[in-house]
């Protein structure tokens, strides 16, 4: 009898299961007592090493919509690198499992008894999704995600300080100016990226009209072809964007050199996270580079922490970056707005 099995039987989730099998809070006390009675009945062997689990962990990578996660070149494979390489320093033996868009059920059907840890892939978790982590029933941490307004281990980039490094950058070489090459997709770094972006232009003087935040969605082609579509209006355009993402800075530069625009003489544009393709962009990209292997190498330490302490928990994490100043920046010339 495998624990999913017996969950059948019992008309609840493998993850209840789990809770009465480690003794844990979260199951009434009548479905607790007719849980360890199927356990008894079907003679459900419980492993020693649930008492002293192996060193096993989990890394769930969530999909919503696939396009931050995996159109990101390598943003997040960076990440997992990380956390793998790090396991292996640390002794521990480390599984992935993805879900795409049906959060709910995969974890009703993770068996966590086979894990003493787990990392949560945050980037495309939304806020009505946060609650389904509360079932958790081991220690984990969420990754790329601050979760507001939601109680649980976290870690991402300072996204607010990371935004006003690069609009400092732009008023410092001299821009007026400014739009806002900004995400279609909504995701929390994207939210925080843009109260940024608002707050920090007034808070520097640069000038921003409604009509310069050009929505692109996070891909590279999506974004070089919902450019296109501004740019066929014949609007005039600011000195300088930023952009949410590298990804979309690269689409929307090529839309932009299609309409004779050069880059950075006509305009200056800046981007966020330094993937490989902002180095050989034509212009390189100037960037805002996320330490991606820290933020592996911290969750990693984070969640042993929480393993090692229960009291180790509700811990939130920013870690900054570093401006990645290339190609595509400079000065404002004479015929610039």
């Amino acid at each position: 009898m495998t624990l999913k099995e017996l969950a059948k039987i019992a008309g609840v989730s493998p993850s209840t299961v789990s809770l009465v099998i480690n003794n844990r809070k979260g199951v009434g006390d009548v479905k607790r007592k007719e849980i360890l009675d199927l356990l008894e009945q079907y003679h459900f062997h419980i492993p020693k090493k649930l008492n002293n689990p192996d060193r096993n962990l989990l890394f769930l990578k969530y999909i919503r919509h696939g396009m931050i996660v995996e159109e990101n070149a390598g943003f997040i494979s960076t990440i997992m690198d990380s956390i793998e390489a790090e396991c292996r320093n640390e002794g521990y033996n480390l599984s992935i499992v993805v879900s795409e868009n049906c959060l709910e059920n995969t974890l009703q059907n993770i068996d966590f008894t086979k894990f003493n840890g787990l990392f949560v892939l945050g980037t495309e978790l939304d806020a009505a999704s946060y609650p389904l982590l509360g079932k958790i029933p081991i220690p984990f941490i969420v990754i790329d995600n601050i979760m507001p307004n939601f109680n649980c281990n976290a870690i991402t980039m300072s996204n607010e300080e990371m935004v006003h490094e690069a609009l400092r950058h732009l008023s410092i070489l001299g821009h007026k100016s400014i739009g806002y090459l900004r995400s279609a997709m909504k995701a929390q770094n994207f939210n925080e990226r843009a109260g940024s972006f608002f707050n920090t232009a007034k808070e520097l003087g640069l000038q921003f009209s409604p009509g310069h935040e050009f929505l692109l969605e996070p891909t590279m082609l999506h974004s070089y072809h919902d450019m296109k579509k501004y740019l066929a209006t014949g609007l005039p355009l600011p000195g300088c964007f930023f952009a949410d993402n590298d990804t979309i800075a690269i689409g929307a530069i090529k839309a932009l050199k299609e309409y004779q625009y050069k880059i950075p003489q006509d305009i200056s544009i800046i981007g966020f996270d330094n993937i490989h393709f902002s180095e050989i962009n034509s212009p390189a990209l100037s960037t805002m580079s996320v330490p991606k292997k820290l933020i592996g190498y911290t969750a990693l330490k984070h969640l042993h922490l929480a393993i090692e302490n229960k009291e180790f928990t509700y811990v939130k994490t920013k870690i900054s970056g570093e401006i990645i100043i290339r190609g595509s920046t400079a000065e404002p010339s004479q015929n610039t707005l």
